[in-house]
């Protein structure tokens, strides 16, 4: 290959001017500071937090005397705090140290000693002896050097009768685990990592990820099964998602990062050594990675999430992974909490254009940015360093340690969840159970509050037991004297009469025989039945306020009256219409007022059901979900059945018929709630456009 001229440019006036000029053109108007920084909260919003790290003055070629660097493709940090870039677009590789100051500039020479040409290289790795590893993706091949330079091996693709006929050999990333096992990644390849002993020879794939069975790609089996080979090639190709970068911990675990935009869960995953997946949250399932919300992108036209390309583990577990879509970092712990993401597209300090490797020496944060050709280097703020510090001690079982750093952020953000469910975690081991409580329900961790809250309960339940056991004898002792006295007043079920206002809640109890003498006997009375859409409402709102808080997955701190109002009288009003309408075309009986008055007392069981529920959400646990997952199917089922029959007996139909009414009424809920968005959205787009007309007259 021909050899590149390198001018070693000194440390004089010419040097400076020029390391000003470009720092200014890379970032200008950049002042010290960072990026806006935020994390997500428990609904999924992102929530701004202090600061994590703040931005040093960025790293240049000419800051380091070497020259511009030119698309620098990775960045690898030894044990001993070495930092190599990895400077592709000059076919050369820098050495700096911990000061990050520039040490050596490596070029590889194939064996005659003839300077290489990286085509593509993207992938660096350095192990602890010097030796460098280096992955060129047009050259498909990784060169082996040693500490000069000197190239001693190159790894090529594997046999051919290893691989499939269509296996395009483009290695892209490379790693090396303790035992000298070489992983490379080949853009493309849907089959894992590549895996190479130390002498080059093919061991086979590792990781791959199994292709998700969805209905989608059941249809796809189904159609290929049935439609000729030529149709069948037309119909898309369902594949594992192949794995663009990983990052090696010093257990020799593998953490991989999945390719494409999609938003979901395991896009980041941690392999053992059989390449399964280890790294779940603290509910024991996968965690999503990146953003959560996403954006439209005009030039694609669609939804753009994160783009995940590049991931580091620190000598303390932490995951820190790089978006080159939005230009952010992302840290993480080994539950997959997202600590906090900073950065964004920008030309200032904190900001990048072009992430596309991270690392860590140290407590710094290096971000090599191949869109500015710099290394942005971040250092820990004291928010920062106490969250990485407060997890440290609590995961190492130093929980009176651990209570000084989550004060410490909490004094920062109060609001900052991660910090009240640890010090939420510290209350419950020390038995503070109420503490405990309080902390996890601001940190909106349910299942800590749920495990806590059983404890409590048990404490209250010693406590109380000779009292709850006289409560139960007296209820059960009043249950038998009520029944006797019922018995001997009672005449036959045909001579009980009700008043108005205990004859809904015979409706409840008997719908099958009530609900015709409704009809008959004109019992109904408009007065109840509006007091019944009252209870409705009103208990909407206390179920929704006051279920307990691990059972609640409402945002009580937003309540809005109005949407509650909707969600209750509103479809009230909407199913009575939509069934007096549909039951006029179809011949039906009942009159407005009677469908007001039946459909009322049908949704009586489902008004003391709420009341039910929630007093029983405060008195479960997580663990016994089951029983109040029953006592829900129960409201519904009855609550069900009241509407039936009511829908039946008002307009006389038979039970087809019935069912056929029902779902038409539904089919007219669908839309009037679809009139009514339409609406709505041409009203605020009317709005938008009156404002915008005021405006640029106000302006003029």
């Amino acid at each position: 290959m021909k050899a590149m001229k390198k001018k070693r440019r000194g440390a004089g006036g010419p040097a400076l001017l020029a390391a000003l000029l470009a720092s200014l053109l890379c970032f200008p108007g950049a002042a010290e500071g960072t990026s806006f920084s935020y994390t997500y909260d428990y609904w999924k919003n992102s929530v701004e937090v202090p600061t994590p790290y703040t931005a040093e003055k960025p790293v240049t070629g000419e800051a380091l005397g070497q020259g511009s660097l030119s698309t620098p493709q990775d960045l690898y940090v030894t044990k001993a705090g070495d930092i190599y870039i990895l400077d592709s677009g000059n076919s050369r590789i820098l050495k700096l140290d911990g000061a990050l100051q520039c040490q050596e500039t490596i070029t590889l020479k194939d064996a005659a000693g003839t300077p290489i040409e990286f085509q593509d290289a993207q992938g660096i790795f350095v192990e602890e002896s010097g030796r460098l590893y280096v992955a060129d993706k047009k050259a498909r091949t990784v060169y082996v050097a040693e500490s000069g330079g000197s190239v001693v091996q190159q790894i090529g693709a594997p046999p051919a009768d290893k691989v499939t006929d269509d296996f395009d050999y483009t290695p892209a990333k490379v790693a090396v685990n303790s035992a000298g096992i070489i992983y490379v990644i080949s853009a493309n390849t849907y089959s894992g990592a590549l895996m190479y002993e130390p002498n080059g020879q093919f061991i086979g794939f590792y990781g791959a990820e199994r292709v998700a069975v969805t209905p989608q790609l059941l249809l796809q089996r189904f159609w290929k099964s049935i439609l000729s080979e030529e149709a069948a090639s037309g119909i898309m190709r369902s594949v594992p998602t192949s794995f663009i970068n990983f990052d090696l911990d010093d257990g020799n675990f593998v953490y991989t990062i999945k390719g494409g935009t999609a938003r979901g869960v395991g896009q980041v995953r941690k392999l053992n050594s059989l390449g399964e997946n280890i790294l779940f949250n603290e509910e024991g399932a996968q965690a999503a990675f990146g953003d959560l919300d996403t954006y439209y992108d005009n030039q694609t036209n669609s939804d753009i999430t994160t783009t995940l390309n590049d991931i580091s583990v620190d000598e303390d577990g932490f995951i820190t992974v790089t978006d080159s879509t939005r230009a952010r970092v992302f840290q993480y712990d080994q539950n997959s909490n997202l600590l906090y993401a900073f950065g964004g597209q920008a030309n200032q300090y904190g900001t990048f254009q072009s992430p596309v490797a991270v690392d860590s020496v140290g407590d710094r944060l290096l971000v090599l940015d191949a869109g500015a050709n710099c290394l942005h280097v971040f250092t820990p703020t004291s928010f920062g360093a106490n969250v990485r510090r407060a997890i440290l001690l609590y995961n190492d079982g130093q929980y009176e340690e651990a209570l000084e750093p989550w004060e410490a952020i909490l004094a920062e953000d109060a609001n900052y969840e991660l910090a009240n469910v640890g010090m939420g975690k510290i209350y419950e081991q020390t038995g503070e159970y109420d503490k405990a409580m309080e902390y996890y329900r601001r940190g909106n961790y349910r299942t800590g509050y749920s495990d806590t809250f059983k404890e409590e309960r048990a404490d209250f339940i010693r406590g109380a037991f000779p009292v709850i056991l006289a409560l139960i004898v007296l209820l059960v002792l009043g249950m038998v004297l009520y029944t006797r006295y019922k018995e001997k007043r009672r005449k036959s079920d045909y001579e009980v009469t009700f008043s108005k206002w205990r004859y809904p809640f015979q409706v409840s109890l008997h719908p099958f025989k009530s609900y015709y003498d409704l009809k008959v006997e004109k019992k109904g009375s408009v007065l109840m039945a509006n007091l019944i859409v009252f209870a409705f409402f009103v208990t909407s709102i206390v179920h929704s306020q006051l279920t307990g808080f691990h059972f609640n997955e409402n945002r009580t701190d937003q309540f809005n009256v109005f949407v509650s109002l909707a969600t209750t009288v509103g479809v009230f009003v909407v199913w009575v219409v939509c069934n007096w309408a549909v039951s006029t075309l179809a011949d039906g009986e009942g009159t407005f007022k009677e469908i007001w008055i039946f459909t009322a007392y049908a949704i009586l069981p489902y008004v003391i059901g709420l009341i039910v529920l929630t007093v029983l959400s405060n008195a479960f646990t997580l663990e016994e979900a089951s029983f109040y997952q029953i006592a829900q199917a129960i409201v519904y089922i009855w609550t069900g059945a009241n509407l039936l029959m009511a829908t039946r007996e008002v307009h006389q139909y038979s039970m087809a018929k019935t069912i056929a009414i029902m779902l038409g009424t539904l089919l007219g809920i669908f839309l009037v709630l679809l009139f009514v968005t339409i609406a709505y959205s041409m009203f605020t787009q009317l709005v938008s456009f009156i404002g915008m007309i005021y405006n640029e007259i106000r302006l003029k």
